[in-house]
């Protein structure tokens, strides 16, 4: 479920993500032979987003997202990004958080399922925010049956966090009453959504992803263009 990348950030991705485009050499995706030294990351963080993002692209007939190197690609990213930084580090530290308040243990040591419990909620809100957008982007102004009909583009700001989802990504039911939230109480599903973000990116531009999951086999000479049926075209 976490890993329906294509409801969430669909490719391609904003041009200030796709940092594989511009620094081509820094950005490898196939992980380089021995263990990697992260730039940016402790060791513990480190492990943490690497189990991250195999929760989000968990390995299938296919290899996820960490095998196919998407943790040193975030790495590499996060190191050139200085925006980036505080908001990665603050989410993992809230996923260390919620692991040991709701089940007394580190994140690396739960279960899929309570990996999946934590994430779920903060997933269900990137894509309420995200259907709210496109909902929100135009709106009718005259009504259908007036002439005086035009679109008036609304904001791109997502949506508020909202009540229920801040209960959810506190891991409390939403019936009871508010607690006192970070200054930030929104950080989780950004966080989310960045890792979401970075993940797809680095996964679908790495080796595994662009040959054997989305079966790329690069630019192939055609001997003729197959005839188009459709008769408009």
């Amino acid at each position: 479920m976490l890993g329906a990348i294509g409801a969430t950030c669909a490719f391609p991705f904003a041009g200030d993500e796709l940092y594989g485009q511009h620094v081509h050499t820094t950005l490898a995706q196939t992980p380089a032979p021995g263990p990697y030294a992260p730039a940016f990351f402790t060791p513990a963080e480190y492990a943490s987003l690497s189990r991250l993002t195999d929760v989000i692209i968990p390995p299938t007939d296919t290899p996820g997202a960490a095998a196919a190197g998407v943790p040193e690609y975030i790495d590499r990213v996060v190191t050139l990004n200085a925006e980036h930084q505080p908001l990665i580090r603050a989410g993992l530290l809230w996923l260390e958080q919620q692991a040991k308040s709701r089940y007394s243990r580190e994140f690396l040591r739960l279960e899929e399922a309570d990996h999946i419990a934590i994430l779920q909620p903060l997933s269900d809100e990137i894509d309420r925010q995200q259907r709210g957008a496109q909902r929100g982007r135009f709106r009718i102004e005259g009504g259908l049956d007036s002439r005086a009909v035009y679109y008036v583009a609304l904001t791109d700001k997502d949506p508020p966090f909202d009540s229920r989802a801040k209960a959810l990504a506190q891991g409390r039911p939403a019936s009871t009453p508010p607690v006192a939230l970070d200054a930030d109480p929104a950080m989780p599903v950004r966080f989310f959504r960045l890792m979401k973000n970075l993940t797809a990116d680095g996964y679908y531009t790495s080796r595994v992803g662009l040959l054997q999951e989305l079966g790329y086999t690069g630019n192939t000479a055609l001997a003729k263009f197959p005839v188009c049926s459709v008769p408009e075209h």
